[in-house]
């Protein structure tokens, strides 16, 4: 993670540090700070219950506050603001981490003067934001023949075969099970059916294939 994030992150232009958190309804851990002043961006938000980043996993949608002084962000964040100002944030931007409909974290970037992101510095950070969620994935399936293979890359760390962790990620939606459980059916169904893994989380992906809509043959079937 933090060869990931110390390569991508030198190339964001304006962009002076980020955080990465890893976010559950009940649960929250700091996987990444590039410094002190995002480990202090990612703390206070835990502690203050506010922020761009509990905004941002709560809507899965990036939230992109460019200046923390202006009253929109003050009143938003009455507590957390003036806070993360005080520890020399000036605009964070925070990122949700996610596959389809399933939320993993948050990728926070700060800047130390108040700006927003360039056009081509917001698409490379959202390029980040996935490359971040593949690897937390891939750290959370890691373990078995089969499984996803990292291969590094000019930026860091990243998936050979990406569609099989959105497939199990969808997987995990459909059927309200944790990820290690969809990995395991999306398995279990490839080898009842004499396919690759490779093709079946590609029809997943593309909605042709939905694990909560097999009939009771097709479920038996795994498991034969």
């Amino acid at each position: 993670m933090d060869s990931l994030c110390n390569a991508c992150l030198s190339g964001l232009g304006g962009v002076r540090g980020g955080g990465v958190t890893v976010m559950a309804p009940h649960t929250r851990q700091v996987r990444y700070a590039s410094d002190p002043i995002s480990a202090r961006v990612e703390q206070l938000q835990f502690l203050l219950g506010e922020g761009p980043c509990r905004d941002a996993y709560t809507r899965s949608d990036p939230v992109l506050a460019e200046d923390l002084q202006a009253p929109v962000w003050q009143e938003q964040w009455p507590a957390f603001a003036p806070a993360a100002v005080l520890a020399g944030a000036q605009a964070v931007f925070a990122l949700p981490l996610r596959v389809g409909t399933a939320r993993v974290g948050v990728l926070d970037l700060y800047r130390d003067t108040a700006g927003g992101l360039a056009e081509q510095t917001l698409a490379d950070a959202l390029v980040l934001a996935d490359a971040v969620t593949e690897l937390l994935l891939a750290e959370t399936l890691a373990g078995g023949d089969g499984d996803p293979v990292l291969a590094e890359g000019p930026g860091g760390y990243l998936l050979q075969r990406a569609a099989v962790h959105q497939a199990t990620g969808m997987t995990s939606v459909q059927l309200a099970v944790p990820v290690e459980d969809a990995l395991a059916r999306l398995r279990a169904y490839t080898f009842a059916t004499g396919r690759e893994l490779d093709e079946v989380a590609a029809d997943v992906v593309a909605r042709r294939l939905r694990f909560n809509e097999l009939d009771d043959d097709d479920r038996a079937g795994e498991f034969r």
